[in-house]
C-alpha cells in the first residue's frame, strides 16, 4: 500500500469557484486507474437534489458544476468521501495483488487488460 502522503489527494488550499463552477486540484502521486475508480465511485453515491451539478474527474482535478452557495460542508464532505473510497479500492486491490502468485499475477494483468479499451 502507498504511502499517505503519496496518495491522491484534494488540495483545498488551491480550489477555486469561477461562474458556480468549483476547481480544485489534484495532489500527490495518481497511480493507474484512480481517476476511472474516482469516477465510479461519484456516480454511485451522487444524489439528485444536492446544492452541485455534475462532477467531473480528471488526474489534474475535480470539477463540480452549478455549486450553490451554503453547500460547502456537504460538498467538501462528499469529495473527501469519494476520495478516500477510491484510494481504500486501489489500496485493496494491490494488497491483493501482492498476495498472487506471478503467474496468477500475469494472468489477472493480461485479463484486466482487455477492459482498458471500454
Amino acid at each position: 500500500m502507498p504511502d499517505d502522503d503519496q496518495q491522491p489527494a484534494l488540495d483545498w488550499g488551491s480550489a477555486s469557484v469561477e461562474d458556480s463552477t468549483l476547481t480544485v486540484p489534484v495532489a500527490g502521486e495518481v497511480p493507474q486507474g484512480w481517476s476511472k475508480r474516482l469516477k465510479r465511485v461519484v456516480e454511485r453515491l451522487e444524489r439528485p437534489g444536492s446544492g452541485w451539478g455534475a462532477v467531473k474527474v480528471t488526474k489534474k482535478q475535480l470539477r463540480v458544476d452549478a455549486v450553490s452557495a451554503g453547500s460547502e460542508d456537504d460538498l467538501h464532505h462528499f469529495l473527501e468521501s469519494v476520495v478516500l473510497q477510491a484510494n481504500t479500492d486501489l489500496a485493496d486491490e494491490e494488497s491483493a495483488d501482492d498476495a498472487r502468485s506471478e503467474e496468477d499475477q500475469a494472468m489477472t494483468d493480461a485479463f484486466r487488460a482487455f477492459g482498458d479499451g471500454q
